[in-house]
């Protein structure tokens, strides 16, 4: 019987511990450090005015969810797409942007689902391009420009190496003036990407976009697995909204505003783009 006051004990001290224990287990974020592939408008590029910040339909996108769940929200500029994943997959930024879904990334991140927005790798061609066009196969046999993505398909990238007449660039801009001048055949490149670039250039009325794309994955919004804020209460809150956004076609219509406000800045004085 002398067991039964210790035992007693013990057990209302555990009692007592639960509700602390649940709160810490639940208690909620209140800010979210966000970042992304920087120069790749209209999803996110380096605010000519803070270049320390990213913005775009992304972080447009990404500020609408967070304001609707009280949350303060910062998007920072920390590199290039390689190390702007670093930085998520350390946990030292919580929210990766501008996520593409790999096996790899999946043992780093949680994806948020639905996605931003499909990202298509499509041809452009001319106005009057000299060949039909129903299938990826159709390009074979001839000459094109491949402008790489950030986040590149590396199942597509050995696909065209070994099927396509390609070469590759960095310069967007550079591969819309050539195909124009009508010494290529087509470019690859993602379409809203390519449509903003070709906006600012005033080459919109000389291309045109071949369907279906050549490839199409999803975009997504994903946070680090050690990251202080994941939780089941943001990763659920993340996905109630992005599927409720998505309904309302609220991405394809900051995809559209942020393809006019890039349009609109200064040109950068850097030749590459992407």
């Amino acid at each position: 019987m002398r067991c039964a006051v210790p035992l007693k004990s013990a057990l209302l001290a555990l009692l007592l511990a639960t509700p602390f224990s649940v709160h810490a287990a639940t208690a909620k974020c209140d800010r979210l450090i966000a970042t992304g592939g920087a120069e790749n408008p209209p999803f996110l590029w380096r605010d000519p005015q803070n270049p320390k910040r990213l913005i775009g339909a992304n972080a447009d996108l990404l500020k609408k969810i967070t304001d609707s769940l009280d949350l303060k929200l910062e998007v920072l500029y920390t590199g290039d797409a390689g190390k702007a994943l670093e930085q998520v997959r350390s946990g030292q930024v919580d929210v990766l942007a501008d996520a593409v879904l790999t096996p790899k990334e999946l043992a780093y991140l949680d994806f948020v689902h639905p996605s931003i927005t499909p990202l298509q790798i499509s041809a452009w061609v001319g106005q009057e391009p000299e060949f039909l066009y129903a299938t990826r196969e159709d390009l074979v046999g001839r000459s094109g420009i491949y402008v790489a993505s950030p986040r590149a398909d590396s199942a597509f990238e050995r696909y065209a190496r070994e099927n396509l007449s390609l070469r590759s660039s960095s310069n967007l801009n550079g591969a819309l003036k050539t195909l124009v001048a009508g010494k290529t055949d087509y470019v690859l490149h993602e379409r809203y990407s390519t449509i903003a670039h070709a906006a600012r250039q005033g080459l919109l009325a000389d291309i045109q976009r071949l369907d279906p794309p050549v490839v199409s994955r999803g975009m997504h919004f994903a946070v680090a697995h050690d990251s202080a804020c994941n939780g089941p209460w943001l990763r659920g809150q993340l996905a109630i909204k992005m599927t409720e956004l998505r309904a309302a076609g609220i991405p394809q219509q900051l995809l559209v505003e942020n393809i006019e406000r890039w349009k609109q800045q200064p040109a950068p004085t850097s030749t590459s783009q992407r």
